[in-house]
């Protein structure tokens, strides 16, 4: 019995969410692996409706979930995290189950923009890095270093030289979406995507600590201001943009000048809200110590383990974006969806929903109170 037209696409998604080989997925559900190729690759559009049943039990989605017209999976620009400079370090299977949880997120998010007009508090500014100025492209103003572009963005936000007290904040402010996701132990940081037709959507890795995940948001908001495209130094235009936005030289530089210690280190993680480690590097690209003075200072935190983990009495709390929660709140508050209707809309079942959005899952919310009240009258 043939079914109708499938979305090779979000087969492509789903098999690549649950970390599923075409032959691992073909041996499992019966499905020729030659017929699974051909309808991810668009050459074949057509499954039976056993198929296409045995598919979405197996990889734990709807079947409306493979029906879904969501525009071409997209890849990500770049995939931050120090695993990528030693690409090997991180599987083919790691690598794509990221980028389709950040795709299937944004199917999330641009189901429910639908409903809403988003209007940033700040403008997403575009920036270009060149030598000669009248070389920029219509859609970005010229500036001659990731730096520059990252004092610019800061004076967009309204903020001096000090500390930026909450980043996903202003970032979210511009219309950007930042979420943090289960990245089932792959070694990577954070993606980017830019959907057609809607604003970027940031997906940090939710095991990693509050200041790599702000660095980590930085470096990818970065990629967002400057890089429509990748070359060569973007990865570097990324740091450099990241270092400034978060630790601007004019404010931080008088900090670094002081000698430094670990313990005082530790403090100025406290204000600046970056690791020990960063503060080291950030020093030493500013002159303020010398490289054997950075080195010596590395040694003392790797000889107390702090490379590792710094200590957790220098711990600042974690950063949590609120757009795609409010969305969400929205859509069962105002606009009358029960959470499984919600669910059902985005083609996801609703404890992976709960799961993907930082909820409790629907069988752990609290039941609503019904108080009795005994009248008078008895």
């Amino acid at each position: 019995m043939a079914s109708k037209q499938i979305n090779g696409g979000m087969l492509l998604l789903a098999r690549k969410r649950r970390r599923k080989t075409q032959k691992e997925l073909a041996a499992e559900t019966r499905v020729a692996q030659a017929a699974i190729s051909r309808v991810e690759n668009g050459t074949k559009d057509v499954l039976s409706h056993e198929e296409i049943q045995s598919i979405a039990r197996f990889l734990g989605f709807p079947v409306s979930f493979f029906f879904e017209q969501e525009p071409l999976y997209k890849t990500p620009l770049s995939i931050h995290g120090a695993a990528f400079r030693k690409k090997s370090a991180v599987s083919a299977k790691d690598q794509g189950a990221v980028v389709a949880l950040a795709n299937h997120l944004v199917l999330h998010l641009r189901r429910m923009l639908e409903a809403v007009d988003l209007e940033p508090q700040f403008p997403l500014l575009q920036f270009e890095v060149v030598d000669d100025k009248s070389s920029v492209s219509e859609h970005a103003r010229a500036v001659t270093s990731a730096a520059e572009a990252a004092q610019k963005v800061r004076k967009s936000w309204q903020l001096d030289d000090g500390p930026l007290p909450n980043l996903v904040k202003y970032i979210e402010a511009t219309g950007v979406f930042v979420v943090q996701g289960d990245f089932g132990g792959a070694d990577i940081d954070g993606v980017t995507i830019r959907p057609p037709g809607m604003k970027p959507v940031v997906v940090l890795n939710a095991d990693r600590p509050a200041d790599r995940k702000r660095f980590s948001l930085a470096h990818e908001y970065g990629h967002v201001i400057l890089h429509p495209f990748p070359y060569d130094a973007m990865e570097k235009e990324a740091n450099e943009f990241a270092a400034e936005l978060l630790t601007p030289a004019k404010g931080v530089l008088p900090d670094l000048k002081k000698p430094l210690t670990i313990p005082r280190l530790g403090q100025l993680k406290l204000k600046w809200r970056v690791a020990m480690a960063a503060l080291i590097y950030r020093a030493k690209a500013l002159n303020a110590i010398t490289d054997q003075a950075a080195t010596s200072l590395y040694k003392k935190m790797s000889y107390y383990g702090y490379r590792t983990r710094e200590p957790d009495e220098f711990s600042i709390e974690h950063e949590q974006g609120s757009l795609s929660t409010q969305l969400l709140e929205l859509h069962t508050e105002d606009l009358g969806y029960s959470f499984d209707e919600l669910a059902d809309a985005l083609r996801t079942f609703p404890t992976e929903l709960a799961e993907m959005h930082g909820l409790k899952p629907p069988d752990q919310r609290p039941k609503p109170k019904l108080k009795l009240v005994i009248g008078s009258e008895l």
